[in-house]
C-alpha cells in the first residue's frame, strides 16, 4: 500500500512540475478589444520558456500560442511586460520598454517570432525586422531583441 501511495504521489508531483501556467493577460494599448496572454512553463530546468498568444476581447484567437523567450526567473506577475501598438502593429516588451520581443501586424499577418504566413524562420525574421522598422518611424528608440 505504501509503495502504491509513494508511486502515486511521485507521479502527481512529477507531472505537476511540467505544467504550463498562465501568468496573466495584458490589454494592448492603442487597440481596443485586443489582449495578449502570457504563459510560463514550469519544469525542472535552469531556463523555462515564456509563451504568448494574441486574442480579441471575445477570446477569439488572433495568433496561436508560440514560444517567446526563455528565462531563469520564475515570473508571477506581468509588471515588466507591456503590450503596445501603432496602427495595426502589436508589439510586446519585457523589462526595457524599448526592446521588442514579439511583433505582429493584425492586417497582414506578418510577425515575429510567429506569423500567420507559414513562412520560413528567415522570412519571419525579416518580416519582424520590417515591422520594427515601421515602429521606429514613430519611436526611434525601439529595438528588436533578436537584432541586438
Amino acid at each position: 500500500m505504501k509503495s502504491k501511495l509513494f508511486l502515486l504521489l511521485t507521479l502527481i508531483l512529477f507531472t505537476s512540475c511540467f505544467q504550463e501556467r498562465k501568468i496573466g493577460q495584458i490589454k494592448v494599448s492603442g487597440i481596443e478589444n485586443t489582449i495578449v496572454n502570457i504563459y510560463q512553463k514550469d519544469e525542472f530546468d535552469f531556463v523555462t520558456p515564456f509563451y504568448y498568444e494574441i486574442l480579441d476581447s471575445d477570446k477569439n484567437l488572433i495568433l496561436e500560442k508560440h514560444h517567446l523567450i526563455g528565462t531563469e526567473d520564475h515570473i508571477t506577475d506581468l509588471e515588466n511586460f507591456k503590450a503596445k501598438s501603432y496602427d495595426s502593429i502589436v508589439y510586446l516588451t519585457w523589462g526595457n520598454e524599448n526592446e521588442i520581443y514579439a511583433v505582429y501586424d493584425l492586417k497582414s499577418g506578418k510577425g515575429y517570432p510567429k506569423s500567420k504566413l507559414n513562412g520560413t524562420w528567415k522570412s519571419e525574421l525579416e518580416n519582424g525586422t520590417e515591422l520594427v522598422n515601421e515602429l521606429r518611424k514613430i519611436n526611434p528608440n525601439l529595438i528588436a531583441n533578436w537584432n541586438k
